[in-house]
């Protein structure tokens, strides 16, 4: 079985042909090919169940043993792109109670576990690509999940158990560095209050919490892991982009995301890479976001105007506000006493920095508008 799937994969790659295959096409040349050499009985309507439907929804295929659908695979022409295709794939296998689904183009085959979630987002575990990805890697997978053998055993449903799970805890440790990074940015009660106490055991005298905080920031930069790792994820979903609001004003013009003025860094700290206008001295008449005109007194109302804008817009990721910081200050926190003029931001529990020059306004709001992936020269500011 596994030489003929590599060799069959070397025909591909070798297939001038390919790249020009439609969906009838790549069913029969690639797909069926495939299952063949898995083992199914491709001749078997009762085992390779083609267009497999119900009701308005329907699949390629569905995998049966003794009459229950097993696996469901849906198949498109050779290099279409697949992430539209998911969300009503999974679904569709979610109400026909199908542990696994796979959507595929004939070369790159996605894998989903169908019970992992309600999120049809997260069921995604496995990709394949048959031309880039190493024949000895891919092969053994494709055996373990998707050989008729394995499937009816119920074989191929630990084994996707199993590469879900491996999947959730490599996304863990790549998101440990960040905790790292976010407990030391933020130092949380518990963090502080064990650095007191095994401070107050060693020297025996009680210990100032401030003290401690002082000392974490102090240090912060030498501790701050600065090369995270790229973060494991799905299949990428067609992302909307959101309407501009600005003081709860409904704006239809689209954002733009295409920020190349600010970069983030690992540390939260923002590098401009663009020479950024002087404003020291100079008075703010308005400042004007995605073509809409906000007119403004003090120059710390651009920031919280924008603040207060994030934090409506995208609610359940502002917090991410909190890795903005500057060499030697804070700008965001959830404790006022680590600002010096804090302002709450509308409907959080975070704080905004006010006590800040005209140029460190526009910088802040610069790596603000980065962090939430707009572009730097959407924000106009306008003086007199």
């Amino acid at each position: 079985m596994r030489k003929q799937i590599e060799t069959f994969i070397d025909e591909l790659k070798s297939n001038k042909k390919l790249a020009s295959f439609d969906e009838a096409s790549t069913k029969q040349a690639v797909v069926l090919r495939l299952l063949s050499f898995l083992e199914w009985d491709i001749f078997n309507v009762e085992e390779v169940y083609p267009d497999y439907s119900v009701n308005s929804h329907s699949v390629s295929y569905a995998l049966r043993i003794k009459n229950n659908n097993k696996v469901f695979i849906e198949v498109k022409r050779v290099h279409e792109k697949l992430d539209n295709h998911q969300k009503p794939l999974v679904r569709f296998a979610s109400q026909e109670d199908v542990g696994l689904t796979i959507l595929t183009n004939g070369i790159i085959w996605w894998f989903y576990l169908i019970s992992a979630s309600d999120d049809w987002q997260q069921q995604w575990f496995y990709s394949a690509d048959l031309l880039k990805q190493k024949p000895d890697t891919i092969i053994p997978k494709l055996i373990d999940l998707l050989s008729k053998n394995k499937v009816a055993k119920g074989q191929s449903l630990r084994t996707a158990k199993a590469l879900y799970q491996e999947k959730k805890q490599k996304m863990a440790a790549d998101f440990v560095p960040q905790a790292w990074n976010k407990i030391l940015s933020q130092p949380n009660k518990i963090f502080v209050e064990l650095l007191c106490d095994t401070t107050e055991k060693i020297c025996g005298c009680e210990v100032d919490s401030n003290m401690v905080e002082n000392f974490i920031k102090k240090y912060l930069d030498k501790w701050l892991i600065k090369d995270l790792p790229g973060l494991s994820a799905a299949p990428p979903a067609k992302i909307k982009e959101a309407p501009i609001i600005l003081k709860d004003k409904l704006e239809s013009k689209p954002v733009s995301h295409n920020s190349t003025s600010s970069t983030p860094s690992g540390t939260g700290q923002y590098r401009i890479t663009k020479k950024q206008d002087i404003y020291e001295g100079k008075t703010i008449k308005s400042f004007t976001f995605n073509g809409r005109t906000e007119h403004v007194k003090h120059w710390e109302e651009v920031l919280t105007n924008l603040c207060d804008y994030f934090a409506v817009i995208h609610k359940k990721d502002f917090e991410k506000v909190l890795w903005i910081s500057g060499e030697n200050k804070t700008y965001f926190s959830r404790y006022q006493d680590q600002l010096r003029i804090p302002e709450k931001v509308k409907q959080t529990d975070i704080y905004v920095e006010t006590k800040l020059s005209p140029d460190e306004v526009v910088k802040t709001s610069k790596a603000l508008l980065a962090e939430f992936g707009y572009a730097a020269d959407s924000l106009k500011i306008n003086t007199e």
